[in-house]
């Protein structure tokens, strides 16, 4: 049976709702995706984001509320300059590749972007970007050695020019090699991360196609495939095949199908899609802001999924 499409009910609801209670980023990207706006009017949102050092932070990723530049928000900056497939001079773009220059920290096993500064730990942020003990985050996330580097990876070879030959050259090969050593099951955002690099097809063959073929071994039985799932965080299919376009695409049909159903039907009476996680009861008082940002920002993904796998009904 064909997946029906989010109906334009149900689209002038999720409209509605980022108009009233979205962030003006999102608001700001809805209208240059569906409405034709200019991509100055994103920009002007996102450097609200920005600090005078070129790094992002102020809560661009809302489980984390510190104001300090961090590699975490910076990425996520990184993933709304790829969709606007800005020019290598644009400003913003240049100013976050020479921060996260800056911040790149190397060791006896390589060099990988440490998620988040100390001084984070000060701010309310969820309990997995907890750092109380030294190196908290680092055994968290496998030492940064996938997550967040092989996405930070993939989005930087869209602007290879801005990064100096050698080095672009050896983190891609250091991302390459930590992906192919294997990924845990239940690591949802490396995964993640891993199907950001398989998807770049700016990436050599040989450094990306190694991965492609690792993952689209092991996806099939590790994806989430039941709305139970779905409605539970996870690694949904549309996190590593977000577009029909990705080579990933192919081997998770299936699921993608199921998932995009789901994502169809789940949509909330106010016309919002939230998160699917909590703070687990860590700063009560600011998780309401932290969940308000990210029923937006979710919205807006839904919408712009939807969009790519032509599931928006005319």
């Amino acid at each position: 049976m064909p997946t029906p499409d989010l109906t334009p009910e149900a689209f002038a609801r999720a409209r509605a709702f980022l108009e009233t209670r979205g962030r003006p980023l999102d608001m700001a990207r809805f209208r240059h995706a569906f409405e034709g706006a200019a991509a100055g009017e994103v920009l002007d949102a996102l450097c609200a984001y920005q600090n005078g050092d070129g790094g992002f932070g102020r809560a661009l990723e809302p489980d984390c509320r510190a104001p300090d530049s961090s590699v975490l928000a910076t990425m996520m900056a990184l993933r709304v300059l790829h969709e606007l497939a800005v020019p290598a001079e644009e400003t913003l773009l240049i100013s976050a590749v020479d921060w996260l220059r800056a911040h790149l920290h190397t060791d006896l096993d390589g060099s990988v972007w440490p998620f988040l500064p100390p001084q984070a730990e000060a701010h309310p942020h969820a309990p997995w970007w907890n750092q109380a003990e030294p190196g908290e985050l680092a055994r968290t996330f496998g030492g940064f050695r996938v997550n967040p580097r092989a996405e930070i990876v993939g989005r930087l070879w869209h602007w290879p020019e801005l990064l100096p030959e050698g080095l672009l050259a050896q983190l891609t090969l250091e991302a390459r090699d930590s992906m192919l050593a294997g990924l845990e099951k239940g690591d949802v955002n490396g995964h993640a991360a891993a199907a950001v690099f398989a998807g770049t097809l700016d990436i050599a063959g040989d450094h990306r196609l190694p991965v492609l073929e690792y993952l689209a071994d092991v996806l099939p039985g590790r994806v989430q495939t039941t709305p139970d799932e779905f409605a539970q965080y996870g690694l949904n299919p549309l996190m590593v095949a977000p577009t029909p376009e990705h080579p990933l695409a192919h081997a998770l049909e299936e699921p993608l199908s199921t998932a995009l159903l789901h994502l169809i039907t789940s949509q909330a009476e106010d016309g919002s899609w939230g998160p699917g996680w909590n703070w687990l009861g860590q700063f009560p008082e600011d998780w309401p802001t932290a969940e308000a940002e990210w029923r937006s920002a979710l919205t807006l993904d839904a919408l712009l999924t939807l969009k790519a796998w032509g599931r928006l009904a005319q």
